[in-house]
């Protein structure tokens, strides 16, 4: 392991960069005796997940591969609220590279740990030739809430000298690295070679490579929901179905028009019952003599209003039908 006077020899090479001039890198606050104390950034991805996590199942992730989290960058001055129990993905403010002949390891300060925020899971080592931004997972086993803020000296970077240089390094293509200039976002798991080996195995079937790259560029920039509903409709076709990529978005636009229409026409009696009841209601005031039914429209009237109100402020939602289906295909022509 490095001391503080071989940390100082080789910052060179680790080419610590920071994104913001008013807090750089500072050596003389930040080296210790035998580590560099780095510091949290202002970016997170929270997790929005609300399904199992599959490992089974890689099919269409390249199509958005973070759709799972959403990314968060907090502005000067802002904190992020971390709950018990709660996982937060966050990265390392500073971005830097592991010299070839050296490999690292960062490790959580026992100071939060203290406090029972886990830093990172298992990711805590570092191939030589890696470079970015190293990613944390951030996990609260306090019982209460935890704020943390960007710039927080939150762990601790330990550099090794390998006792020969190794073969390859992290990059090379030999070895499909999947974290090179790492973002420290979430995980690419379903990009190991070794996994999708084991998905071979398991008998996955995927669509084929060239069927993927077609529908990537149709639909690709559609949100997290519709890409979802794209692959649990491809979970319903047989094998025999998923060798077209018309066929495939053809299939999935009916269902989607279809889907739209049943929205629309649930949201549209949501909103006409609570001023049908009312018209009703008013209108029967004037019929004499009070009834029970003059009571039974007043109740609907009290009992509709919320779902009306409901109604009226929500929104049919996106959806990827016919006419968006059409305009896929010429707007990459029109670019």
């Amino acid at each position: 392991m490095l001391s503080d006077r071989e940390i100082h020899t080789i910052l060179g090479d680790l080419n610590l960069v920071t994104s913001n001039a008013k807090e750089p890198f500072r050596p003389n606050e930040q080296i210790q005796p035998c580590s560099i104390d780095l510091r949290l950034d202002n970016v997170f991805w929270l997790p929005r997940w609300r399904n199992p996590i599959d490992l089974r199942r890689a099919r269409l992730l390249e199509m958005q591969p973070r759709r799972y989290y959403k990314r968060v960058t907090l502005q000067p001055g802002e904190h992020l609220t971390i709950q018990p129990r709660q996982l937060v993905l966050g990265r390392i403010y500073e971005e830097f590279t592991v010299p070839p002949g050296y490999s690292a390891e960062i490790i959580g300060r026992s100071s939060f740990a203290r406090m029972g925020l886990m830093i990172h899971c298992s990711d805590g080592f570092i191939n030589p030739g890696w470079r970015g931004h190293m990613p944390l997972q951030l996990v609260n086993f306090n019982s209460s809430a935890i704020r943390v803020f960007p710039h927080l000296p939150i762990c601790q970077l330990r550099i090794f000298k390998l006792t020969s240089p190794s073969e390859h390094i992290y990059g090379e293509s030999e070895i499909q690295s999947k974290y090179m200039s790492d973002d420290g976002g979430p995980s690419y798991w379903w990009r190991d070679k070794r996994i999708k080996r084991l998905h071979k195995a398991l008998g996955e079937v995927n669509v084929a490579l060239d069927i993927q790259e077609r529908l990537l560029q149709r639909i690709s920039p559609q949100e997290p929901e519709i890409l979802e509903r794209l692959e649990r409709h491809l979970d319903r076709l047989n094998v025999s179905e998923l060798n077209s990529a018309d066929f495939l978005l053809e299939s999935f636009a009916k269902q989607e028009d279809k889907r739209r229409f049943r929205r629309k026409f649930l949201l549209n009696i949501a909103r006409a019952t609570c001023p049908l009841f009312l018209t009703i209601a008013v209108g029967s005031v004037f019929s004499q003599p009070w009834s029970w039914w003059h009571c039974a429209f007043a109740a609907a009237t009290l009992l509709t209003l919320p779902l009306s109100l409901y109604a009226f402020h929500a929104e049919v939602g996106d959806h990827f039908g016919q006419k968006e289906l059409t305009n896929s295909a010429t707007e990459p022509e029109a670019a």
